[in-house]
């Protein structure tokens, strides 16, 4: 009876083993459900992106017959400002009686300033959308012009003194006599027709003054000849004794006291250079040249710039000046015909004698005028290659063409004054 116990327990036992061993976990996994799908209205079915047409940029349709003007018509400069745009109506025919002039002009006021310069290249670019625009600027409003129109991609002309300006952007072209076209004129006309290559200078201390003189030096060394010596002077003296007497070696010093000495007449001076270079304005080369008249300085020839260019020049005599020589981009006597009818029909017009500025203007309208009366030229890149090839146009400034620097070439007027007047010479 206790065995059967015994083997009963070992029994239970055993089955419990077994159970254990072959029972197995379940593991339940639940797919997610999917959302039905949103409702898609035909409307709302967009192609795949790489069958959509390309989208191209609308085409920009420029004002071609309307010429944009940047000038200063207030301010310092106005009355430069007021005269060029007078010529340039003048160019667009807006005197013309007999025939109806295609041509628009927009003038807009820079005040002279840089930012006024700006703020009407922006707008003449953008909103009267002009294919090209005329500028009569200083230093300061001809970098920001330029600037401005690279910035806007509008071919804009600058009647500038500034060098260099069309570096800034192939949109900028400049048509101006540069101070470089005018001391290379001078300097060859001083070698070929005075036989003049050693010279000396005398020069406002100014920025102006300072970069005349670096392009003398330059012209003259190409030429093989030399600048003996260079003597600043304030803008604002009226006595230059003591810069004659150093131009001239002090020259002046020793004749002083060799005529406290003697009581026969005077010497003249034994210069070591056979020109002076005077690059100011006609009032102070008025005072210098007779100061220097005055110490016996004689028998050298008198060069200068398009500064001299006034009709005051010669105002109440002055006999120092006889045989100066001097470059300009325009003189009204001129003996070139397109010359002489331009002076005639802005006279007609204006009850008035045209000046430089007057003559630049007109000319630079003009060319523009002539470039666009090609109607294939449609766009403002067209207008530029165009304006590139202009050559030899025959204006009122003389002959003109621009080239890849964008800078008008242009022969200078060489003015001598002879018994008292101004004549052509070149």
């Amino acid at each position: 009876m206790k065995n059967y116990r015994i083997l009963a327990r070992v029994f239970i036992l055993l089955l419990i083993f077994f159970i254990a061993c072959c029972a197995q976990p379940t593991i339940v996994v639940k797919e997610p459900v999917p959302s039905p799908p949103e409702e898609v209205k035909p409307s709302e079915v967009k192609p795949p992106e790489a069958i959509l047409p390309p989208v191209k940029p609308p085409l920009v349709k420029y004002n071609r017959y309307t010429l944009g003007c940047v000038l200063p018509l207030s301010g310092q400069h106005a009355d430069l400002g007021s005269k060029a745009l007078d010529a340039i109506l003048l160019s667009a025919g807006m005197f013309d009686g007999e025939n109806k002039t295609l041509w628009k002009v927009v003038a807009e006021d820079s005040h002279g300033l840089p930012e006024g310069a700006r703020a009407a290249v922006e707008h003449l670019a953008n909103t009267e959308n002009v294919m090209a625009i005329v500028a009569v600027t200083g230093t300061e409003e001809a970098i920001e012009a330029a600037r401005e129109a690279n910035k806007w991609e509008v071919p804009i002309v600058l009647i500038t003194s500034k060098e260099g300006i069309t570096s800034l952007s192939e949109y900028v072209f400049q048509h101006f006599l540069t101070p470089t076209q005018q001391i290379r004129a001078v300097v060859k006309y001083a070698l070929d027709d005075l036989n003049c290559a050693i010279f000396s200078i005398l020069y406002p201390q100014d920025d102006y003054g300072e970069e005349m003189v670096k392009i003398f030096r330059a012209e003259a060394a190409l030429i093989g000849g030399k600048v003996e010596r260079a003597i600043p002077y304030n803008k604002d003296q009226t006595d230059f004794t003591e810069e004659i007497n150093k131009v001239t070696g002090n020259l002046i010093s020793a004749a002083k006291k060799m005529s406290s000495k003697k009581t026969e007449a005077k010497t003249q001076l034994a210069l070591d250079f056979e020109a002076l270079f005077i690059p100011d304005s006609y009032r102070r080369v008025r005072m210098i040249t007779s100061q220097l008249a005055f110490y016996d300085v004689k028998g050298i020839k008198l060069l200068g710039a398009s500064l001299w260019n006034s009709p005051y020049l010669l105002k109440k005599g002055a006999d120092y000046l006889e045989g100066a020589v001097f470059a300009d981009s325009f003189f009204a006597n001129s003996f070139y015909p397109e010359t002489n009818d331009f002076v005639d029909v802005y006279y007609t017009a204006y009850s008035r004698d045209p000046e430089s500025i007057e003559a630049l203007a007109y000319d630079t309208a003009g060319i523009i005028f002539h470039v666009l009366e090609n109607k294939d030229i449609q766009t403002r890149q067209e207008f530029i290659n165009a304006l590139i090839k202009v050559e030899n146009y025959k204006g009122a400034t003389g002959n003109i063409s621009f080239g890849s620097d964008r800078v008008a070439q242009k022969t200078p007027f060489i003015l001598r004054v002879k018994n008292g007047k101004l004549e052509q010479v070149k």
